[in-house]
């Protein structure tokens, strides 16, 4: 009865240290999913961030882009009424 005894004891005992282990790595896995969360919040917040500092430079940009666009559709679209070969120029020229 003692040997019987002295295994529940040791079970005991091994099942509150299992216990423990358990919820350290519990507490572990908690913080960590936290710190996880906090480090993308940190990024997505810096890019957002980023992106409204600088929104007024990256829309100038845009505007000088659409600008440019529009200029060089309105050069091809001249580009068809100037003659290209040259018997075109010849006869423009009178010779």
């Amino acid at each position: 009865m003692d040997l019987d005894s002295q295994k529940v004891e040791e079970l005991l005992e091994l099942t509150r240290e299992n216990n423990q282990i358990l919820r350290s790595m519990r507490r572990t896995q908690r913080w960590s999913s936290f710190f996880t969360l906090v480090y993308w919040m940190v990024i997505l917040g810096s890019i957002f961030g980023v992106y409204y500092y600088f929104q007024p430079t990256i829309q100038k940009y845009l505007r000088t882009m659409q600008t440019s666009i529009s200029i060089l559709e309105k050069f091809e679209g001249q580009a068809g009424t100037i003659p290209t070969d040259l018997e075109a120029v010849k006869n423009l020229l009178g010779r």
